[in-house]
């Protein structure tokens, strides 16, 4: 007997509000070779009881309820993948919900085309419950001046990166992604250090070593993605976006060295002039050990902007 084609990993931590609605949106696909592994990093609120709700499904595997909180939502991933039988990973967010063809059409999408390790799709977003009128798609369209998120496409991994990801973040959603299994582990794109860019880091190394595919329906309902809860986070967001390109510059030697750097220089921007804290000489102070010529190209970048926004 042959596993499943699409392990779906529901990692929740503290999303009772969401959490029904995201696994029924699962179990209620048109596809239906999949197995589900539902894991709860020591959630507070009432998850445990809805999850313990499902307990005997069979399309449920694996269900995992930690005693103590990982401290770090990636750890989930890994443990998920890990436990995962499936070709395809898809990491379904606990406060996300899909459309019920979702994986019928990403996996028509990626049918018999091994060099593609990632697919994802449009989303819509969902502020306060509400669905927008507007997708990720067009936003994207009006940023690059394009058309091109407005019909299916396959690009190769390195112009994806080069052109797209590196500087835009285009992919904008994991539970809009379906991941290959040992594309995924070959990978190994887990780094302990991040913690609030984890996904992208994921998206990036995968795309070092495989094609992406992109489907142009919008099948993926993301919950409230422009929230600001992070505000006050910013250091550690220029940090691991520090660590980010410092990766790629050190293992993509073919990488176009002008487009690199101006996704570097968008994504690393960081005041000189404010909110220096112990933190922020201590995270400066790591990357300088790490990588000092590229600190230094973003610290004079960071100075030339503050000089001509003064000035200019």
């Amino acid at each position: 007997m042959t596993g499943p084609k699409v392990s779906v990993i529901i990692p929740n931590y503290n999303h009772a509000a969401y959490l029904r609605q995201r696994i029924e949106s699962v179990l209620g696909q048109t596809y239906r070779n999949f197995e589900i592994i539902l894991l709860d990093d020591c959630s507070t609120d009432d998850s445990g009881e809805i999850i313990k709700g499902y307990f005997g499904n069979p399309l449920i595997t694996k269900t995992i309820i930690n005693q103590h909180n990982s401290g770090n939502p990636f750890t989930q991933w890994q443990r998920g993948i890990r436990l995962a039988a499936g070709e395809w990973i898809w990491i379904a967010e606990s406060d996300d919900y899909a459309d019920d063809h979702f994986l019928e059409i990403m996996i028509a999408a990626c049918h018999d085309r091994k060099n593609i390790g990632l697919v994802y799709c449009d989303s819509n977003i969902v502020n306060s419950n509400v669905v927008e009128k507007e997708t990720f798609a067009s936003m994207k369209n009006k940023r690059f001046n394009t058309n091109r998120w407005s019909e299916n496409h396959i690009n190769s991994g390195l112009d994806e990166l080069e052109n797209y990801l590196l500087l835009g973040g285009t992919i904008n959603n994991t539970s809009a992604v379906l991941f290959k299994r040992d594309v995924f582990l070959h990978a190994d794109p887990f780094d302990i250090r991040m913690r609030y860019i984890g996904d992208k880091y994921a998206f990036v190394k995968l795309l070092a070593e495989s094609d992406v595919a992109y489907v142009k329906e919008s099948l993926n309902y993301f919950r409230d993605p422009f929230n600001t809860k992070h505000a006050d986070r910013l250091i550690f967001y220029f940090y691991e976006q520090f660590l980010l390109f410092d990766w790629v510059l050190k293992n993509l030697k073919q990488i176009n060295r002008k487009k690199f750097f101006t996704a570097f220089y968008a994504n690393t921007g960081n005041s000189l002039f404010r909110g220096w804290s112990k933190t922020k000489v201590r995270l400066y102070w790591r990357l300088f050990r790490l990588n000092r010529t590229l600190l230094l190209k973003s610290m004079a970048n960071n100075f030339s902007m503050a000089v001509g926004s003064i000035f200019g």
